[in-house]
């Protein structure tokens, strides 16, 4: 099976494209379209991107023990650059 990508109107580049909702003249590939300026007046776009992420509120400081934590195992793993190792 062959897949052919067009070229994208805006940036140049052969890659899956549909046509613009705003600008029926215009192909656009997904990033083009999610950077387009007019993304906020556009009815439907045409690259719509839902569901892709689900994100729970995470608090300041939960993040900031997340943070912690995980530079500690990476410290435990490879020593950090810079640093002097710690003596015993």
């Amino acid at each position: 099976m062959t897949i052919y990508w067009e070229r994208c109107s805006v940036c140049g580049y052969h890659s899956p494209v549909k046509q613009c909702t705003l600008f029926p003249d215009l192909m656009v590939d997904a990033k083009c379209c999610l950077l387009c300026p007019k993304r906020g007046v556009c009815p439907k776009p045409a690259w719509r991107f839902e569901g892709l992420v689900e994100r729970g509120v995470v608090s300041p400081d939960e993040r900031r023990k997340l943070l912690v934590e995980l530079l500690e195992r990476l410290e435990e793993k490879q020593g950090v650059p810079g640093r002097r190792p710690s003596r015993p």
